[in-house]
């Protein structure tokens, strides 16, 4: 073995390959050489025992002459030896770090958070179809340390590309979830997606559904059925309040008379309220089952599943609804040539029905007041003391109004080309 040497370039460069592996030693940092290969191959490296360790030497291989300067090995072999006294070994810590990395691999970590979290939710599949189809292709064999705010940047402004903006919001609220459980399994400790804005605003205040999503809204409640699918429908038919629906009473509705009358202590305006049934109405209304208690009365519930209080699992039930809607857009985009992977079901509460169907009562012709005493709103259109006489006097105006309604939701939902339904956004908005 030759004797230590300050290292230097020129001397670096002279040293000469043997039949086996040499080492040369620097002077200036103790344990800091240099491995020459039969094949010429130069190799830094430095040699330490953590303070407080016992046994052989550790070794470090910094890496090779030419991807490293003298100078950067010389400052490596420092930094570890200065953490070697310290009791610190460098070299264990990275490597540990390495075998980290490769284990929280975003493709596998996708794949857990869908298994063990997304599964219970209702929009699973959903989560999972974006991020197979947005983040996975493109990072998912990438650490989930090594993910930028820059690399979630580029995957929700690649979905905008396509020109789909919405689906880009929902793109970046599954990455956000998937993130966020990392956190919370502790293996990140900060998400990348954190204050990252959404790509396009959507304003669920002034929504309203177009033809094609009312229709797909009404036919998926109907796959639902009994209680909230018939309490979709319902909304429909009556433009009614979901409150005022949900909790609905069977000694409120005279269906002979086809009358619905929302008493003042249960009307979100005070005012009693009468609700002119139409046809498709009182239709669903018969349909209905009426629940049984347990002394073999009949509840005076009308949506319920209990029979003493009114359905209230609205959050899940919605999100089955648009879970239906999706399906059957998808569907509708194949059959039109389109990409279904390219659809999504725009952001909309069940209170948009009430404007919806305020404003395709408007396209039948139907006059602003008329509309106003349908709603029972309590500042309409008709004010002073003849507003005191509106609750009877458009009787058989309101009937009418629904009755038309009633004729209109059959064309929406057949909505073939020979009944010239046009898929047109509904764009009026109402107040409450």
């Amino acid at each position: 073995m030759a004797e230590p040497q300050k290292f230097t370039k020129t001397l670096i460069d002279g040293l000469q390959a043997q039949a086996k592996d040499t080492i040369h030693w620097d002077t200036e940092v103790k344990g800091f050489g240099v491995k020459v290969t039969p094949t010429s191959r130069k190799v830094f490296l430095v040699m330490h025992r953590p303070k407080g360790q016992r046994g052989a030497a550790k070794k470090y291989t910094i890496g090779t002459y030419g991807e490293w300067t003298l100078q950067q090995a010389r400052e490596k072999a420092r930094e570890i030896v200065v953490e070697s006294n310290k009791g610190n070994d460098l070299g264990a810590k990275e490597r540990a770090e390495k075998r980290r990395l490769a284990s929280d691999r975003i493709s596998d970590l996708v794949d857990q958070f869908l298994e063990m979290h997304a599964s219970q939710n209702r929009t699973g599949d959903e989560t999972k179809r974006i991020l197979h189809r947005d983040l996975t292709p493109k990072f998912g064999k990438r650490s989930i340390h090594a993910l930028t705010k820059r690399d979630v940047i580029s995957v929700v402004e690649s979905v905008t590309k396509r020109g789909s903006p919405i689906m880009a919001n929902r793109t970046l609220a599954a990455i956000r979830k998937f993130l966020n459980w990392c956190i919370s399994r502790a293996i990140i400790e900060a998400s990348p997606a954190k204050g990252i804005d959404a790509q396009a605003r959507e304003r669920s205040r002034d929504r309203t559904l177009s033809v094609h999503e009312t229709r797909d809204a009404i036919a998926s409640a109907r796959q639902m059925a009994y209680p909230f699918g018939s309490i979709v429908e319902l909304l429909f038919m009556t433009a009614q309040r979901l409150g005022e629906v949900a909790d609905m009473r069977w000694s409120e509705i005279n269906l002979d008379m086809a009358v619905w009358t929302i008493p003042a202590a249960r009307a979100k305006n005070g005012k009693a309220h009468d609700v002119h049934l139409s046809n498709c109405a009182v239709a669903l209304l018969r349909s209905l089952p009426r629940f049984v208690l347990p002394d073999n009365s009949e509840s005076d519930l009308v949506f319920t599943t209990t029979g003493k209080t009114p359905f209230s699992g609205f959050s899940k039930a919605k999100s089955k609804l648009d879970e239906k809607m999706l399906q059957a857009m998808r569907k509708r985009a194949i059959a039109n040539g389109k990409n279904p992977d390219e659809v999504s079901v725009a952001p909309w509460r069940l209170h948009d029905i009430r404007r919806t169907v305020t404003t395709e009562l408007s396209r039948l012709g139907v006059a602003i007041h008329i509309a106003d005493a349908i709603l029972n709103h309590k500042s309409g259109t008709i004010s002073g003391v003849k507003a005191v006489y509106q609750r009877n006097e458009f009787t058989e105006e309101r009937r009418d109004a629904l009755n038309k309604w009633c004729d209109r939701i059959g064309v929406i939902i057949l909505n073939d080309a020979e009944n010239g339904v046009e898929d047109h956004p509904i764009d009026h908005a109402i107040s409450d």
